[in-house]
């Protein structure tokens, strides 16, 4: 027999004082959502004080849940406590699949504990653990096993989990501030051959997440060329002064989000009419394919994952004698 719920208390007792510290809503929240959406509909004390009563406490504890959960009130400020409760159940199960759903780890035993170890200090926001395992997975593994079989899905899993809800902002940008800094260390450990050609790396404007941008540098490092990077956000302008100035043979660029801003089609365009003859442009990232189009246009090559790199710059560093 099915267990029957036990209707919570609708006698007027507390204060909104009361029921902002039970439901983590501020006084002011609480007003604003009974008068414009008459989520709650208090009675009033001989002196005019509102009074709320236990199931007005819980219909605004479980308004907050769903809210938190990114609905918007005026959606669900009329459905009954049994609606809300089943929406906070499926958003609970949401959650608890995407925490459980299948991590792309990496198939080598060894990269897969070095990943765990990072995804796990990430989850912790924890600073000295993800370091020591970045540090741990630095030496145990060779470049090109650290690069496309740890960090590289690493930083595609914590986007996935931050999106889908797992993984706060906190931790994505945890996870980028710390990952930047690791692979900034690399690039400018490995950055030992002044006398090799020269890459100018980046993402240009409207593209800021530079991660990619830095792994291709590392990638370029490890094979002896000397790596300039720009950053994020580079205007087409600085990518082409930089790569006349330090006279680069190649500019290496990260698409990921957006995936179709016209603005990078114009600039993309702007920059294969702007660099000097001869220099090749590498592009790859999530999101390159929704400018595959512009990057044929300009003679650049698209990369699919960091392992194409090393030949495309050996076939470039061969051809320019």
């Amino acid at each position: 027999m099915a267990e029957q719920r036990t209707q919570p208390d609708e006698s007027p007792k507390h204060p909104i004082q009361v029921v902002a510290r039970r439901t983590g809503l501020s006084a002011d929240v609480i007003r604003a959502w009974e008068r414009r959406y008459g989520a709650v509909a208090p009675q009033r004390s001989e002196t005019r004080r509102r009074l709320y009563s236990d199931a007005d406490a819980e219909r605004l504890l479980l308004l907050k849940r769903v809210t938190d959960s990114g609905r918007r009130i005026g959606d669900v400020a009329h459905l009954s406590l049994e609606e809300l409760e089943a929406l906070v159940e499926a958003d609970r199960e949401a959650v608890a699949r995407a925490e459980t759903a299948t991590v792309a780890r990496p198939a080598r035993a060894s990269a897969r504990e070095h990943f765990d170890a990072c995804l796990a200090a990430i989850r912790n926001l924890d600073p000295v653990g993800l370091d020591a395992a970045l540090a741990h997975a630095a030496v145990s593994l060779n470049m090109a096993v650290l690069l496309e079989e740890v960090l590289a899905p690493l930083m595609r899993h914590v986007g996935d989990q931050w999106r889908n809800g797992p993984l706060r902002v906190a931790h994505e940008h945890f996870a980028t501030a710390h990952l930047r800094s690791f692979l900034g260390s690399l690039v400018v450990q490995s950055n030992l051959s002044e006398a090799g050609p020269t890459l100018v790396a980046g993402t240009p404007l409207g593209q800021s997440h530079e991660l990619g941008a830095l792994m291709a540098g590392v990638v370029a490092a490890s094979g002896g060329w000397n790596v300039l990077f720009l950053g994020p956000n580079v205007p087409v302008d600085e990518i082409v002064f930089t790569v006349v100035e330090k006279r680069a043979q190649a500019v290496a660029l990260s698409l990921c989000y957006p995936a179709d801003d016209s603005r990078l089609i114009t600039e993309l365009k702007k920059l294969g009419q702007l660099l000097p003859a001869g220099t090749r442009v590498v592009v790859g990232g999530a999101g390159h394919r929704g400018y595959q189009s512009a990057l044929e246009e300009i003679g650049a090559v698209s990369l699919e994952s960091l392992s194409e790199l090393p030949p495309e710059l050996d076939r470039l560093r061969l051809s320019a004698g």
